[in-house]
């Protein structure tokens, strides 16, 4: 839509103004004729005054609609008017008779249905245009659309009277024996309980451009990464109890999204998952940077196909051409198998490029505790990594540091990832609308990273790992029911889940995990139960039990005995109150 209102139809205008035009020709009318005409012709003439004072419509377009008007009757008129000789033949015939004049008939009911017309037509508009309404929004801001959420949370995590306190010591110092390989060096508490209180806030905008093309901004609560913070990019949430210091915000999403008849699309920006799946592979907080193409198309009623593509930057270096990118696709369809049964598979492949470890196997000296080299993009940044992958230790192994005060310190370690990973991922869901508007759903999801080969690792990590055999846990899968409503809009509306996931330590990047499931990361299986009750319109009190435990994983570990099958189990108690607008 144009950004003034739209200018009434010239034709109608003309129309009334001809009319106007017709009434100054018939100046030998009746009298009461006369005066009908008249009063349609200051009618018309006030109401194009109002057009013209609303700003509805200019002074020249005004008068270019009378002239055009006035151009068609003497047209007419034209058209119809005698010749010279005709002219003097009837002259003549007219001095012998009384002088007549004419004046064009309009039946009451034909002018009353055209006044009636008019009427409905400009009142009409009027109401569309919300002329003369002084809360009307200007015609760019009715293009845009604003949402949010606010979620307001208490957990409670539990940790097993049993579990292993040695987690954080794999992440020592790299002359201590047993620091080539780890599992969860940034894990710091596996043994103490603990109570918080989090938050997680979101706002957006979305501006429709054109029929086709839309842009989206959404500023969300989260973790910036700021150094010694680290940030995590499944996780929007943050945690309170930081003496009322104010929360920071952050662009979540920001894009430009092409749409075209629901069918094809392509988004670019940052932006949210474009891949059919479950949260076992993107968590639902989890947004994309990068570019994605996705095209739809039906074939019959009720059925449909889908494919996805898409490249996302996760680390660009300024010295290096080994950035590193995700890369994706994925086939699908969607089919009704049967009445008020639909059916959806896709199948994706997923490649996380130049994300492996590489270990500096030539000797040299360090600076500072770390030896700058170009293989060190490959670490494995703790800003990010969760717990669960396999990594190798990627710096010099060799070099002490020699400290102001003339004193040897070992290194620390810098991690890299010890296998490859491009997962295939197969993902299933079947809903059952029989009892609508109570759904059920029962959705299935399977991960193998065929990029994990041990002969890969060895010959990427050097002789560090030798005497090492990694064992292969490559695999993971989640089954889950869903019962209730799709969506909580009022009160008494509900939903409630079951779920069971096992998750191998090197299925996926652990970064990119839940961090509700075993509080992030991989290696790990257990069940999660929970429900939602609408207690206000788009209001809902939430309430959820996740317990799991680490895989057992018996590596052998000769410089590190025990680390890779240690016990760390975990329960987490959710309460929380959502809301939408």
């Amino acid at each position: 839509m144009p950004l003034m209102p739209r200018l009434v139809a010239p034709q109608r205008l003309t129309t009334l103004a001809i009319a106007c035009v017709l009434s100054l020709s018939a100046s030998l009318a009746h009298a009461d004729e006369r005066a009908e005409l008249e009063q349609l012709r200051a009618t018309t003439m006030s109401l194009m005054q109002a057009l013209i004072d609303a700003g509805l419509i200019t002074r020249e377009k005004a008068d270019e609609i009378v002239r055009q008007a006035r151009a068609k009757v003497t047209q007419a008129a034209e058209s119809t008017a005698p010749s010279d000789s005709q002219k003097d033949t009837k002259e003549a015939k007219d001095e012998t008779k009384p002088k007549v004049v004419r004046v064009p008939y309009v039946p009451e009911s034909v002018k009353a249905e055209m006044r009636e017309q008019i009427k409905q037509e400009v009142l009409a508009q009027a109401h569309d245009e919300r002329w003369g309404d002084p809360g009307a929004l200007p015609e760019w801001l009715r293009r845009v659309t604003v949402e949010g959420d606010l979620r307001v949370r208490y957990e409670h995590d539990l940790f097993g009277s049993s579990n292993n306190p040695v987690f954080n010591a794999q992440g020592g110092f790299q002359g201590q024996a047993g620091n080539v390989i780890a599992w969860a060096p940034d894990l710091t508490n596996s043994t103490h309980d603990r109570d918080r209180m989090t938050l997680r806030a979101r706002v957006g905008i979305k501006a429709a451009l054109s029929d086709d093309v839309s842009a989206g901004i959404r500023l969300s609560t989260g973790n910036g990464n700021s150094p010694g913070t680290g940030y995590n990019p499944s996780s929007e949430s943050v945690t309170q109890g930081n003496y009322f210091v104010k929360d920071a915000t952050y662009f979540d999403q920001a894009y430009l999204q092409y749409n075209h008849l629901g069918e094809a699309m392509a988004v670019a920006g940052r932006f949210g998952n474009p891949f059919f799946g479950t949260d076992l592979t993107w968590p639902d907080d989890l947004n994309f940077d990068g570019v994605a193409l996705s095209y739809k198309p039906a074939f019959g009623a009720g059925h449909s196909a889908f494919m996805t593509v898409g490249a996302f930057p996760l680390q660009e270096f300024e010295t290096s051409r080994s950035d590193k990118w995700l890369y994706g696709a994925q086939i699908g369809t969607s089919l009704n198998i049967a009445p008020k049964v639909q059916f959806r598979l896709g199948l994706a492949m997923y490649d996380f490029q130049g994300v492996e470890g590489v270990s500096d196997t030539n000797p040299g000296a360090a600076s500072l505790g770390y030896d700058f080299r170009p293989n060190l993009s490959t670490e494995y940044p703790a800003t990010v990594r969760q717990k669960g992958n396999t990594l190798i230790r990627i710096n010099n192994g060799t070099g002490d540091v020699v400290t102001s005060n003339n004193t040897q310190t070992a290194a620390a370690s810098t991690w890299g990832l010890a296998s490859k990973f491009r997962p295939v991922d197969l993902a299933a869901e079947v809903s059952f609308l029989q009892f609508f508007p109570v759904t059920v759903k029962a959705s299935f999801d399977y991960i193998n990273n065929v990029g994990f080969d041990e002969a890969d690792i060895h010959a990427r990590a050097g002789n560090i790992l030798d005497g090492f055999t990694i064992a292969k846990k490559n695999r993971a899968l989640q089954a889950k029911v869903n019962v209730g409503y799709d969506r909580i809009d009022r009160a008494g509306q509900w939903q409630s889940f079951l779920a069971y996931r096992r998750f191998e330590r090197d299925a996926w990047l652990d970064a990119f995990t839940d961090t509700t499931w075993h509080l992030g990361g991989t290696n790990y299986q257990g069940w999660s139960v929970g429900a939602q009750y609408g207690v206000a319109p788009r209001t809902s009190l939430g309430l959820r039990w996740t317990s799991t435990r680490n895989l057992s994983d018996p590596t052998p570990t000769p410089v590190a005995p025990g680390f890779s099958d240690a016990v760390l189990k975990i329960d987490v108690l959710q309460l929380e109150l959502n809301t939408r607008f």
